[in-house]
């Protein structure tokens, strides 16, 4: 039987679905469900439950973006503090986004290394997202999380 924290989760995450249904198109919106669905599978529900889901839609949809198109074997990273006028969607602290492929030890170290500068880190959100890229580095296929 799943707890109230785990039920309270859900409902958030299908409160997002239900804003990817209605905000995109298509196979926009069946990919951007999918993506959203694996972003916060492994986030804890306490970190979920009490944000908005229009920030939580926003966060992840911002992400899917930004890590859309990526040169091969080259990380991708961004530093900024969204607010909903500049990006439609808005948390109190900075958000450092990281995209590159799956390295062991890399959130840990880039923990690591924030706490080093005495910056404290509210919330980690690290999807292993498995997708094909066409040669150029744009996201072909987004897979299950359990493909190859």
């Amino acid at each position: 039987m799943a707890s109230r924290t785990d039920t309270l989760k859900q409902e958030k995450i299908e409160a997002v679905v239900a804003l990817v249904r209605d905000r995109l198109d298509g196979t926009k919106a069946t990919t951007a469900e999918r993506f959203v669905r694996q972003f916060y599978v492994n986030v804890a529900p306490q970190d979920l439950v009490q944000e908005e889901a229009e920030d939580l839609f926003g966060a992840a949809i911002a992400m899917w973006g930004f890590g859309r198109e990526r040169d091969a074997q080259t990380p991708k990273i961004r530093a900024y503090n969204p607010s909903f006028e500049e990006v439609g969607w808005q948390s109190a602290h900075t958000v450092l986004e990281i995209v590159n492929d799956d390295m062991p030890f890399l959130v840990d170290s880039v923990t690591s290394a924030l706490n080093q500068q005495d910056l404290t880190v509210h919330l980690v959100i690290h999807p292993i997202m498995r997708v094909t890229r066409t040669p150029k580095g744009t996201v072909k296929d987004l897979l299950d999380s359990d493909a190859d």
